[in-house]
This record gives C-alpha cells, sequence and structure tokens, in this order.
C-alpha cells in the first residue's frame, strides 16, 4: 500500500485519516504483546464513512479492521492495512427507552454506564476494562465480566445490528427485520446441522470461541444478529447496536470469603451456586496482594453477591450462604449499602491492573490459557491439575475468574523474549486446552481468539463445524478482508503474525 492510498481516503471520506509513522506506531499495539503496523488509520464520521471505506478497500482488496479503545488481551483490533478507529466521532447514544438503548461502536461502556444510570438502569456485561473499552469491542468479543452469572453476556442482550459488509453493503439484522440475501443464505447454510450444533458446542454458559451459531439458532428461533456477537469483526463493521437494558435491583448484598486453600475454594462452589448468587468470583493471594513473594500461595478469596427486588429474598440467600460456608471459610465481611459494594467490585476489577505490576523486563503474566471455562462441578478437578502443570514446569502464575460461570482468568510469568519459554507456553496451551475440551468447555468465555488463539478454533469444535465457520466466514467477506488472521484460518497457522 503506497501514501497515495491515503490521499484516495481522504476524498472520499469525511472523517481524519492517519498515516504518520507516530500514528501507525501508536495503533500498532493493543492490551495484548503483539505487535502489528497497519498502514493507515481513518476516523470514520459517520455510517456513510463506513460504506464508502468498505467499498473503496474491497476494491483495492485491502483488510480492514474496525478497533475500539484497543483493551482487547489476545491482538483482536491490531491489522497490517486500514483501522477503523470508531473512538472519536461514532460514540454515541442514539436512542433510549424504557428497556432498550441504542448506540455506536465507539461509545465508552462507562459512559453509557453513567447515562443507565441516571434512569436507574443498567446493562449487565461489566468487564474489568469497562471504564475504557467500547462497546463495539464488547459485541466484537463478546464480553461479560463479573455478573454474567446473574445476566448473561454481552450477546444475550443484542436485540439488533446495523453493519456494513465487506462490499460496502449495509443493514439493520435481527430477528424481526427483513432479512437480507446474506442472512437468508446463512440460513441456509446452517439449518441442516442444528443437531450437530447442539452436540459439538461446549456446554458452559458463556463463550467466545469461534462463531457463535448456536445462539443464531436457539430456542427454536432465528436470532441472526447473534453471528456478528463474537466475531472480531471478520464478518462486518458494526455502525450501531440496540442492547436491551435492565432496572437496578433494589437490593444487592456482598459476602467476602476468605480461604486458605483455592481448592477448598474451587470445591465449595457447586454448593454456593445453589443460593443463586448474581455474582461469583475468585481472587487467589497474589492478586489481592500484589506481592511478588505471595505467588503460588494457597489461599484466596471468594465473591458473593445477592440481588433483587425483594429484601427479605436478598438477604435470605447471603445468610444461608454465609452459614453454608463457614464450615470450610473464613467470613471477611458483609457489604448491604451500595457504596460499599462499589469499593469491594472496585477491588475485583483492579485485578489485571495488579497482575500486569509483576512485570518485570520482558518476563510478565501472559494470557493465551488465561480464559477457559468449564462447568463448575469440574472446577475443583480442573485447578488442581492447573497447579500440577505449573508445578512440573517450575512456573509462578496467578490465577482468578468468574468461577461461578466455571471461567478461569490464570496466566504464567513468562518471558516473551525467550523463544524457549514461548514454546514452553505453547506446549502448556495445548495439554491445558485438550483437557478443557476433554471436560466439555471452551478455550474462551469472554476474551476471544484474536492472534493468539484462533489457530485453536478448529480443535474445539472439530472438522465439520469449522466448515460451517469458513463458510460463513466466505459468505459475508469473500475477498478475505475484514480483519483477517482472526477467528477463521485459511492457510498454515505459521502465517499468523506475532
Amino acid at each position: 500500500m503506497e501514501i497515495k492510498i491515503a490521499d484516495e481516503l481522504r476524498r472520499i471520506s469525511k472523517g481524519e485519516v492517519l498515516s504518520d509513522d507516530w500514528s501507525r506506531k501508536i495503533y500498532s499495539v493493543d492490551a495484548s504483546h503483539f505487535i502489528l503496523s497497519p498502514e493507515l488509520i481513518q476516523k470514520p464520521l459517520d455510517d456513510d464513512d463506513v460504506r464508502n471505506i468498505c467499498k473503496f478497500c474491497y476494491a483495492k482488496h485491502i483488510s480492514i479492521t474496525a478497533r475500539g479503545a484497543g483493551t482487547g488481551l489476545l491482538g483482536q483490533s491490531l491489522s497490517s492495512g486500514v483501522v477503523l478507529d470508531f473512538t472519536a466521532n461514532m460514540n454515541k447514544i442514539i436512542d433510549m427507552g424504557e428497556d432498550y438503548v441504542t448506540v455506536q461502536p465507539g461509545l465508552v461502556k462507562g459512559i453509557l454506564d453513567n447515562e443507565l444510570e441516571k434512569k436507574r438502569k443498567f446493562f449487565p456485561a461489566d468487564p474489568a476494562s469497562g471504564n475504557f473499552c467500547t462497546i463495539g469491542g464488547m459485541v466484537a468479543n463478546n464480553s461479560s465480566g463479573p455478573h454474567s452469572l446473574g445476566y448473561g453476556s454481552t450477546i444475550d442482550h443484542v436485540q439488533e445490528i446495523s453493519i456494513t459488509y465487506a462490499d460496502g453493503t449495509s443493514g439493520t439484522i435481527g430477528p424481526t427485520v427483513k432479512r437480507d440475501e446474506k442472512i437468508s443464505k446463512m440460513l441456509e447454510i446452517i439449518s441442516p446441522s442444528v443437531d450437530l450444533i447442539k452436540r459439538k458446542y461446549p456446554k458452559v454458559s458463556k463463550n467466545s470461541c469461534g462463531y457463535r451459531l448456536d445462539a443464531v439458532l436457539s430456542n427454536k428461533a432465528f436470532h441472526p444478529q447473534k453471528v456478528f456477537v463474537a466475531s472480531e469483526g471478520t464478518l462486518g463493521i458494526m455502525t450501531s447496536t440496540r442492547l436491551k437494558i435492565f432496572d437496578m435491583p433494589l437490593y444487592r448484598n456482598l459476602l467476602v470469603v476468605g480461604y486458605q486453600d483455592l481448592l477448598i475454594a474451587m470445591r465449595s462452589v457447586p454448593s454456593i451456586l445453589t443460593f443463586s448468587p448474581t455474582a461469583l468470583e475468585m481472587l487467589d493471594s497474589s492478586v489481592v496482594s500484589s506481592d511478588r513473594k505471595s505467588f503460588n500461595d494457597s489461599g484466596c478469596l471468594l465473591f458473593v453477591e445477592f440481588s433483587g427486588d425483594n429484601r427479605v429474598d436478598v438477604e435470605a440467600k447471603l445468610y444461608k450462604c454465609k452459614s453454608r460456608v463457614e464450615g470450610n471459610g473464613q467470613v471477611l465481611h458483609t457489604a448491604f449499602d451500595p457504596i460499599s459494594i462499589r469499593h469491594i467490585w472496585e477491588s475485583r476489577k483492579n485485578a489485571l491492573n495488579n497482575i500486569m505490576k509483576f512485570t518485570v523486563g520482558s518476563r510478565r503474566p501472559v494470557g493465551l490459557i488465561e480464559d477457559t471455562v468449564v462447568r463448575p462441578d469440574l472446577l475443583f478437578e480442573y485447578s488442581l491439575y492447573l497447579k500440577q502443570l505449573y508445578s512440573e514446569n517450575n512456573l509462578d502464575y496467578v490465577m482468578y475468574g468468574h468461577v461461578g460461570n466455571g471461567n478461569l482468568h490464570t496466566r504464567p510469568m513468562v518471558d516473551i523474549e525467550e523463544s524457549s519459554e514461548i514454546n514452553l507456553l505453547e506446549g502448556l496451551a495445548k495439554r491445558v486446552f485438550k483437557r478443557v475440551i476433554d471436560y466439555g468447555g471452551t478455550i474462551t468465555g469472554e476474551h476471544g481468539d484474536g492472534l493468539a488463539r484462533s489457530k485453536y478454533v478448529q480443535q474445539v469444535y472439530g472438522n465439520r463445524i469449522y466448515s460451517l465457520f469458513k463458510q460463513i466466514k466466505h459468505l459475508f467477506d469473500p475477498q478475505l478482508i475484514m480483519n483477517p488472521g482472526k477467528k477463521v484460518i485459511f492457510g498454515s497457522v505459521d502465517n499468523i503474525p506475532r
């Protein structure tokens, strides 16, 4: 691509185009450890800009990638082609009703939260990066967070999506909207495989791996908009989305329990779930203390929240749960007021920031196996397996996560500039992913596939489902220019940028 491409884009689009070396360097990184420099960056002003840019890139066979705040942990928004930054202009709330809100992709989740709070409403997906990440990125990854246990992930609340396809055509996709040709063809492709999809998809409550065809055809209904959720912008560019919103619960109670041994805590999870908490989180001792000396200590904390509109019912669940856990753990704190609860959850949201403080030079907590999900009743066995693997390989590690969903975030400390340690990590990933798949789980519950995990997607689903993924990709993106190297890989995995 030559500089004249940037000039041509300036002629056909209204938003700013950046092609200088400094801008390209800034957009060559995100929250992952990957580095991939784009040829240029465009900040679309509106939907027309997006359509014109897609038509241009389609005609020129130039790859195109949507980007929000760059908080993705797996290199999802990194590209060697054209990057569209939606945070500058397409970052607004379009419409809000009693039970929905329509927003542009560049809107920051924290800003949406503030506006919804004024009306005593909320959008339940609450990733740790919520103060910075954008709605577009959350849809692209199918983000969730602590309260996915009670409310589900982003995919459960996306009602409609306005999409611009690779060739610049566009439309609004939803269950009550007239189907365009591509959506009709998608239905033809996946309908004969409904039983296969039911059998082969992970049997867990959250999943961001591959394309969510199981959500597209669920409960004997067709939800075409959901194919774009968790797709990481590989099927089209989202220009707006309509999301379901909820009334804030009248009452929230929070229980913090300390355990001397993480495995005892994991054994307690299924019992705690019988009380129907809306959140059940775990932080191990290293995450809590941010102290290098606490690496691999066995202790941890569990955060258990109950919420609802019936005060008696909410408090009864908390006290019954408290009575149950006291035999194995120590109740450290109970909170009933919103301010205390918010402060406690802020400490949980800072977990990843605390973890990254352990970075020394090129040695850091690396994410590859950091987002696996198994059934909660398998957490004890799975956690024991992970700890044994770390011990065998003499690796320091951190472990935390959304244990109510069986979703563990664990990162070994690895020197990313040592090929032997990268090879060790990839060997570890193969063993861990095989175990997770054997459990009927998924290799990513909310962080996505990106550059790091896309090469493992076929292993999760098998050849027949992966063939459906390729057909879906070809249908929506026949030239394979939409965020290439993510989700579905054509050719050798050795061609994935690192």
